[in-house]
């Protein structure tokens, strides 16, 4: 029997046995192969080890028997989870979301998200005055002909968004918008932010039909980031990096620093 038809024979044994407790071993004696030959012509297949292709299978097979409404302790258990607790942490680190927020909304995305690296970039803008503290997409209300004109093609790269620096008596933040850039030196009339290597969550904000639409779906967004998102996932948000709002064509994002 040739190595495809015994990947695919090992396929159909994990599948039939995820209750069971699967060895390395056992699947390297059932296809007649030494443990370290098995292993690796696995994983040549497989692209992960045995133990993490039969991990990743019973979370997805839990997750299909959570969306049709199975309890999430018989879900733990009969996937060898002893408790349950350690099935929580599992499926969440693996899903972005805890097993009893997914089978609630049986199985469909409460937001999509990425988590990413972005290295440390610098941001030319201004502070702008501002009357109020909408969560997201306050740049709606600005009248950007109070406030110096862009160079001519810098903002090839992107704008950025983002309140900072609140006062310490009154709590109210200032509101700076601008665009990131790979020069050394603002120009006249802008201040440079660099804002700092770290790990997002990056919520791709829907399009809309005209910047006013845009504008509340952004503020929709960040309201439930804050009130739903956190409260189903895996990370924190660090609170020492800063969060903003990113344009780029017609694509709109929130960067929102995370940690474990």
């Amino acid at each position: 029997m040739g190595y495809n038809e015994q990947m695919k024979r090992c396929e159909e044994y994990i599948a039939a046995h995820l209750s069971e407790q699967i060895t390395a071993l056992q699947l390297a004696d059932m296809a007649g192969y030494s443990l370290y030959h098995f292993c690796r012509v696995f994983k040549a297949f497989y692209g992960v080890s045995t133990g993490e292709y039969i991990r990743r299978l019973k979370l997805r097979c839990a997750a299909a028997d959570l969306a049709q409404g199975a309890p999430v302790l018989d879900t733990a258990l009969k996937y060898g989870y002893d408790t349950h607790a350690g099935f929580t942490k599992a499926f969440q680190k693996e899903f972005g979301v805890v097993p009893k927020v997914y089978r609630k909304f049986k199985g469909e995305c409460i937001m999509n998200y990425q988590i990413v690296k972005e290295d440390a970039f610098k941001v030319f803008g201004y502070v702008i005055e501002t009357d109020d503290e909408t969560e997201g997409g306050y740049w709606g209300k600005v009248d950007f002909s109070k406030y110096p004109q862009y160079p001519a093609g810098c903002n090839d790269q992107g704008e950025v968004a983002m309140w900072i620096h609140p006062a310490e008596v009154s709590g109210e933040l200032k509101y700076f918008f601008g665009y990131k850039t790979s020069d050394a030196a603002p120009a006249e009339g802008f201040e440079a932010i660099t804002i700092p290597a770290v790990q997002y969550a990056v919520f791709e904000v829907e399009t809309a039909d005209s910047a006013a639409a845009l504008a509340k779906k952004v503020a929709a967004a960040w309201k439930e980031i804050f009130s739903t998102w956190f409260d189903t996932v895996y990370y924190k948000y660090d609170e020492s990096k800063l969060c903003f709002e990113f344009y780029k064509d017609d694509k709109s994002y929130i960067y929102v620093p995370v940690k474990q």
